[in-house]
């Protein structure tokens, strides 16, 4: 039932002049055999039903009549108080087609011509600026401080200084062959004598290197390495306070057990309940104590959701007017934009910040954490903020001297400032020289400001990583530079021959013994490993394995001394071992009389070496046995079988001996008897044979094969990304003929002719066109353009015009407030005309919600159903006929309240500051006389809830009326004009009646002429220039483990995210990733790759300290006999589930969960601009729009979707034994009230007054009414 929310507010115009007449629906019953039981039953229930259920026998449908039908007393605008607008006379109706008409921009007829019709001759002051130019100025007729310029085809007239310009471009291009082509000939990376120089060693020192090998080294993991003792060094001097030494060995004896244990059985270490306590708090040498309790995960995971709604609640309130007063008072000190910008941009974030620390000191929930959490948590964020403020200075010291250096060759380089590679070059090398000379700046600023706010515990981890990076860092780098490791290793295994010699490892606990080798008959059960880690594991070596590497000169020698040594071993242990003694056509198999089993197995159970069953091998002998005895079994077979065949056993028996004892007895034997012991004698010489004489022919198959790898494929390449195909021919044709010999004298007849040829043709070509441009133009402009130029009318061949009115972009259209207010009633009979659609479609459809209801209620419990046929047929078709007409005459009326203006237009359409003013204070008090009694009054929801959903405070009517000006026109529209934009007028038509307008703006007016521009309140300030963004600080600034760490030896399986992702920076994040494989595409290796530098890659935000964990096994090492390794993966591994393993994370994970996915079923527009952490830059980073930190390539991430005015629909549960609910709106004379079942959580995430004013984004949200423009 609609609320009526005003009880002040009168109904000015009537709703409706009839209500719809209700008429009792009437049912046919016909029962033909029926008990009376029955019959009475049902007459019953039509007699209720009658009573009941209904239809509307007429339902008269009257719109709301046209705002400018009736009068709205508009009080409180004049000079007494009490003077009203419009009260008796008759507004004629206003053809809203008519209120916006576009202004002729074709005008260039008219300028063409002069008072009598004839041509407009050029002035003398266009016929100069053509001279110098080739362009001259028509100023415009309709629009006031507008031109027309027009610009001269070349063949007429260039110009003087467009002329110079060429000349100088040409002048730069001549140089250029000098400067930059004719140089890097001789000392560039490509296609010059150096490059040339180092090809032609590259290919001797690849020859040298294919024959006897030259070292290949290479240092792995520097960064990594020098990243672990930078965390170590920051960390060298802490203690454990006296208190908590109990704690750090009970800790420390904890990890040995783990340890100990993992060395002896394969468990999961984040199964382990973890109830040890970790030592937090530390000491300094001076006594300073260090309190790292944000380390916990407990706690960070408990602080996140609190954390959240604060940074969001503390954006609320504030933000506009503060940010309008400071650019007031900025610009009435006459600063530059840029100034302003800069200064309102830290005030704001100054102002934000210091809400937010207040917020989180005064928090109840956070002190509940522990005491002296919020501090912590304060001052983490403090220096985060700190650090990256240290920063953006550096980097913009970086960027001013790099402009200063650019305009300063601009200067003395008028020509060479225009060659694009010289001037890169010299600003790259002022960069790199700047960069150097500024590599602590950040440190010693970030410290400087830290000691400033009293941080110790961040200024003294500052002092130690500034000390890390000046002193220890070099050093450390020397000399892990020079550990090299090399790039490829080779193994070597050679067999051992007797079994007695093979090496037994006994494995048990994770201790490796080697026992003695005994080699027994008796076979054991147990040959596989058990997994039983009470249980040994015994292990066999069969070769002696050798190592070689690329460390070492002449490495491909030592290859091919042990690639001959090794196969010639194997080769005759194979020939004179195996194949005489071992195989199926050995001597063994030839002279012995039982089959042998020449291969050993490792017993699992005593370590014992035993025949291995499946190496079983038949000998002479055993073959004669087998043999007759499988005669003897197919004859005993044939005998003993039933005479049942076709033909009887009298005629196939000796066919059957024939076979047996010929074919297979006799043949077979003399087979084995003859030609087996010739192929063992044979095949036994053959390869004792051989294998005597491998020492003479294994070498040369190995020098072969090093010949194959020199001039077909390199097998033992030691890189792999190098070449691996022809290797000779490449270092003889290619490096040392082609690039080594070719190449520079190339390069040097380039440089020497070719170069300075081009140039001075360039100059000679550049100096005669300049001359001539100069003399041609001079003659068209004496003989021609001086006597007979004229103002064009329009484009030609000879003339064009590049700018004017229609043709630029950046133009706005001005509109009367008239206009305006005309505009903003005509939304709002939409909205009227919107609520009166849904309150009548309510009250059309009510007849068949009853006729369900009673249905349900009445025949529900058996299992009846509404079937759309009879009475509720006819409901339905009325419904729908009533619907139709509905449908119809509020389209016809919409159709009259829509304007003529497109998007476009709409984009572009302001007011100025004064107008703007009174247009939103009007429209505010027509809605405070308007809306309470015609739209809200019909809407379903509660009068709170109608504000709450639009984001505003209850009764904020100018608050209102911005929102339905931005919906008629733009966000933009808030935004009044300046003098310096460009504008052009939009007019009503002439016809137009807008005196009801004019009346109350020259009210309002006059109010505004006494009492001053500030009665009206505040409305957005014209930006200009300046971006003042949002303020906003991301949840990782709290957080001292935000930072991508790379823990040991597995950096690929870490998480690369930092804090709360949402979707549209996954998005994102996915785009730039899908870009990556386009960027690498590009082959032009002419082009230099420069590594890119940064002031920031020495300074890590926040710092990487390591966790408390860790810190305690490190001063546990300094005094033990016994250190525990960290460089041990098992030991990082063990940490790392301490540091995860931490009562109360799930409960803590599982709110932050249910606070994100709230933030992301809701709209997927989101502010346009968002201050970085602590920064008022605008591209401090490669995410920087998008409220992403900057610093060293770590992206983080924004911590939610700011979106606001969100609901999230809640599907209601239903239990399948509820009873039902009797909802009917009739029964008797009582009315029942509607429960509200509308089940809408909302989340409101951003401030009432936050507005993206950014034009130039494609999306902005505006916050205050919770709409996406």
């Amino acid at each position: 039932m609609p609320l009526n929310t005003s009880t002040s507010a009168q109904q000015l115009r009537p709703l409706s002049l009839t209500g719809p007449e209700r008429e009792p629906v009437q049912f046919t019953v016909n029962l033909v055999g029926a008990p009376t039981e029955v019959e009475q039953l049902v007459q019953q229930i039509k007699t209720v039903a009658e009573q009941f259920l209904y239809h509307w026998k007429t339902f008269p449908i009257a719109l709301p009549q046209p705002l400018s039908a009736a009068s709205l007393a508009l009080s409180g605008f004049g000079h007494n108080g009490s003077s009203t607008v419009g009260g008796s006379r008759k507004m004629r109706p206003i053809n809203l087609r008519d209120l916006f008409i576009a202004p002729p921009f074709d005008e260039l007829d008219a300028v063409a011509s002069d008072g009598t019709g004839e041509p407009r001759r050029l002035t003398n002051t266009q016929l100069k600026t053509l001279r110098e130019n080739g362009e001259f100025d028509v100023p415009s007729l309709h629009f006031s401080g507008q031109v027309h310029k027009w610009r001269l085809s070349q063949l007429l007239q260039k110009g003087t200084l467009r002329a110079h310009d060429s000349f100088l471009s040409d002048l730069a291009l001549a140089a250029r062959f000098l400067v930059v082509t004719a140089r890097s000939r001789i000392f560039s990376h490509f296609f010059s004598v150096f490059y040339a120089a180092r090809a032609l060693l590259n290919g001797f020192i690849k020859l040298l290197d294919m024959i006897v090998g030259v070292p290949a080294l290479l240092a792995h993991n520097l960064d990594y390495k020098i990243k672990e003792e930078r965390c170590r060094f920051l960390i060298a001097e802490l203690v454990c306070r006296p208190e908590f030494e109990d704690c750090l060995d009970g800790l420390c004896s904890y990890v040995r057990k783990i340890l100990r244990r993992a060395t002896m059985e394969k468990f999961d270490f984040n199964s382990c309940d973890i109830t040890q306590p970790i030592p937090y708090l530390f000491l300094t040498p001076k006594g300073q104590e260090i309190d790292l309790r944000l380390f916990c995960r407990d706690v960070m995971r408990k602080a996140l959701p609190i954390l959240l709604c604060i940074l969001e609640r503390e954006t609320r309130g504030w933000f506009l007017h503060f940010r309008e007063r400071l650019i007031a008072e900025l610009r009435a000190k006459k600063l530059t934009d840029k100034e302003i910008e800069e200064e309102v941009n830290e005030a704001v974030m100054k102002e934000y910040l210091q809400r937010v620390y207040s917020s989180i000191l005064s928090n109840s929930k956070l002190l509940e954490l522990g005491v002296g959490i919020p501090e912590l948590l304060v001052q983490q964020a403090q220096s985060v903020v700190i650090m990256y403020k240290a920063v953006d200075k550096v980097q913009r010291d970086i960027k001013r001297s790099r402009e200063d250096h650019q305009k300063c060759l601009a200067n003395d380089h008028s020509v060479l400032s225009r060659v694009a590679p010289w001037l890169r070059s010299k600003l790259r090398h002022a960069e790199e020289h700047k960069l150097n000379k500024s590599a602590w700046s950040a440190h010693e600023e970030a410290l400087k400001m830290c000691t400033k706010h009293n941080l110790l515990q961040t200024a003294y981890f500052l002092s130690r990583d500034l000390a890390f990076m000046k002193e220890r860092e070099p050093v450390l780098l020397k000399e892990l530079k020079n550990a090299k490791a090399p790039t490829r290793s080779f193994q070597w295994a050679c067999r051992i021959w007797s079994p007695k010699s093979w090496i037994i490892r006994r494995n048990f606990q994770g201790q490796s013994d080697i026992i003695p080798t005994v080699i027994s008959q008796q076979a054991t059960s147990i040959v596989t490993p058990r997994s039983d880690p009470s249980q040994p594991v015994f292990l066999v070596e069969k070769e002696i394995i050798r190592t070689t590497s690329t460390r070492w000169p002449f490495w491909r020698l030592l290859n091919l001394m042990q690639r001959t040594w090794c196969w010639t071993w194997n080769m005759m242990f194979l020939l004179g071992i195996l194949v005489p003694w071992c195989s199926p056509l050995s001597l063994r198999a030839l002279f012995c009389v039982k089959p042998f089993m020449p291969d050993l197995e490792l017993s699992q159970v005593n370590g014992t070496l035993f025949p291995r069953k499946t190496s079983i091998t038949q000998t002479m002998a055993s073959r004669l046995i087998e043999l007759w005895r499988h005669i003897s079994k197919s004859r005993t077979r044939f005998e003993t079988e039933p005479d049942t065949g076709f033909i009887g056993k009298g005629l196939t028996r000796n066919l059957n001996r024939i076979w047996n004892y010929f074919i297979k007895g006799f043949l077979g034997t003399i087979v084995i008897l003859f030609a087996f012991p010739l192929l063992c004698l044979a095949t036994s010489f053959l390869s004792i044979l051989l294998a005597l004489t491998a020492p003479l022919w294994i070498p040369v198959f190995t020098m072969l094969l090093h010949l194959y790898m020199i001039l077909i494929y390199d097998i033992d390449s030691p890189n792999n990304n190098r070449n691996r195909y022809c290797i000779l021919l490449e270092a003889l044709i290619w490096n040392i003929l082609s690039q080594g010999c070719l190449q520079p004298i190339a390069a040097v007849l380039v440089a020497i002719i070719v170069c300075p040829l081009a140039s001075g043709v360039i100059l000679v070509v550049g100096i005669a066109r300049y001359a001539l441009r100069l003399l041609w133009d001079s003659l068209t402009f004496h003989l021609f353009i001086k006597k007979c130029g004229r103002v064009p009318a329009s484009d030609s061949i000879a003339v064009r015009r590049i700018a004017g009115p229609g043709l630029a972009l950046d133009y706005y259209f001005m509109i009367r407030p008239e206009q305006a207010l005309a505009a903003f009633e005509a939304k709002m009979e939409l909205d009227e005309l919107q609520a009166y659609q849904h309150a009548m479609e309510r009250i059309i459809l009510q007849p068949q919600k009853d006729f369900s209801q009673f249905v349900e209620a009445c025949f529900g419990p058996f299992s009846a159903q509404l079937a759309k046929m009879g009475p509720y047929l006819s409901l339905d078709r009325e419904a729908q006929d009533l619907m139709t007409t509905l449908h119809e005459k509020l389209e016809k009326r919409r159709r009259e309240l829509q304007t003529s203006l497109t998007t476009q237009v709409k984009t572009r359409v302001k007011l100025n500051t004064k107008e703007l003013k009174i247009a939103i204070q009007l429209a505010a008090h027509i809605l405070e006389k308007y809306y309470p009694s015609h739209i809200i009054a019909r809407l379903s929801i509660s009068e709170e809830e109608f504000w709450d959903n639009k984001g505003l405070a209850v009764n904020d009517w100018p608050g209102l009326a911005g929102l339905i000006y931005t919906e008629i026109f733009s966000l933009d529209f808030l935004t009044p004009l300046t003098e310096n934009d460009t504008h052009f007028k939009l007019e009503p038509h002439p016809s137009l009646d807008l005196t009801r307008y004019s009346e109350m703006v020259q009210n309002a007016t006059d109010v505004i002429g006494s009492k001053g521009l500030d009665l009206l309140g505040n409305v957005y300030a014209p930006r200009g220039n300046v971006q003042v963004h949002l303020p906003f600080l991301e949840v990782t600034a709290f957080n001292p483990r935000s930072r991508i760490t790379l823990t040991f030896r597995k950096p690929e399986k870490r998480d690369m995210s930092v804090g709360l992702t949402t979707p549209r920076v996954r998005a994102h994040r996915a785009a730039q990733q899908s870009k990556l494989p386009d960027t690498q595409k590009h082959w032009r290796p002419w082009k230099k790759k420069t590594d890119e530098k940064s002031a920031t890659e020495k300074l890590l935000i926040p710092l990487p300290v390591p966790h408390p964990v860790h810190i305690a096994i490190n001063i546990y090492n300094r005094d033990a006999e016994h250190p525990i390794p960290l460089d041990s993966e098992l030991v990082w591994e063990i940490l790392k589930s301490i540091e995860d393993c931490q009562n109360g994370e799930i409960m803590a994970m599982s709110s932050v969960t249910r606070y994100r996915s709230a933030i992301m079923e809701s709209s997927n527009d989101s502010l346009a601009s968002s201050s970085s952490l602590g920064s008022t830059r605008e591209s401090g980073s490669a995410t920087g729009g998008s409220g992403s930190g900057v610093g060293n390539g770590t992206e983080t991430l924004p911590c939610v979707n700011r979106e606001v005015c969100t609901q999230v629909k809640v599907a209601e549960e239903h239990s399948p034994n509820s009873g039902f609910h009797w909802t009917l709106s009739n029964w008797g004379a009582a009315q029942t009230t509607r429960r509200r079942t509308n089940s809408n959580v909302r989340v409101d995430l951003a401030s009432p007054e936050d507005i993206s004013l950014d034009t130039d984004s494609s999306r902005a949200v505006f916050n205050p009414y919770g709409t996406t423009v």
